[in-house]
């Protein structure tokens, strides 16, 4: 693999607009029984002094992906050249044992269509040199993407975690997002 691509996402940023997710939505055609990115808010602390940020997330791309572990099929792969997981829907049973599997709950069930299905990360879009829907809409700048080397980069000088708050343990399946730190 050249260098794993990843997403950088400031909760600074984040308003909470779900441009992102109705971007993912619309250009995957997955109506609203599929939604591929999911947007939550999170509060810790008691009034006057409450922290909240909004957390927009889809599939991590991790390194060691929980959900290929376990397809039977082989449907779901990680791609050589960037480290984007996929699943293919040609290939896969629709035995949903992927979406219990991820720590993250990117997996969805498509009923309709009764496979496994997920963000791909846009990778078509990336292969005609795009960015992903939910990035290329996201208003207030909180979504990027990139190869490690590049968000860090793009972070300029702001401290990179990989973990917050409404974000499951990294060390299950070591996901290439990272986060810029929320100031409090």
């Amino acid at each position: 693999m050249k260098e794993q691509v990843g997403f950088l996402i400031d909760v600074n940023k984040c308003v909470g607009c779900h441009s992102c997710r109705v971007a993912c939505q619309f250009y995957n055609d997955t109506g609203p029984a599929v939604n591929f990115r999911q947007v939550t808010t999170h509060q810790k602390g008691q009034f006057p002094d409450v922290i909240q940020h909004t957390l927009s997330l889809a599939c991590n791309h991790c390194h060691e992906p929980a959900c290929i572990k376990v397809c039977p099929v082989e449907a779901i792969t990680k791609r050589k050249k960037d480290g984007i997981v996929f699943i293919d829907p040609k290939s896969c049973i629709g035995c949903f044992r992927c979406v219990p599997a991820c720590p993250f709950g990117a997996p969805r069930k498509d009923l309709e269509k009764k496979i496994a299905t997920k963000c791909h990360f846009c990778m078509d879009r990336q292969d005609r040199g795009l960015e992903p829907a939910c990035v290329s809409t996201c208003l207030g700048g909180a979504l990027q993407f990139g190869t490690y080397k590049e968000r860090k980069n793009m972070a300029a000088g702001r401290e990179l975690v990989r973990q917050i708050e409404g974000f499951s343990d990294p060390q299950l399946t070591n996901p290439s997002t990272r986060f810029i730190k929320p100031s409090n």
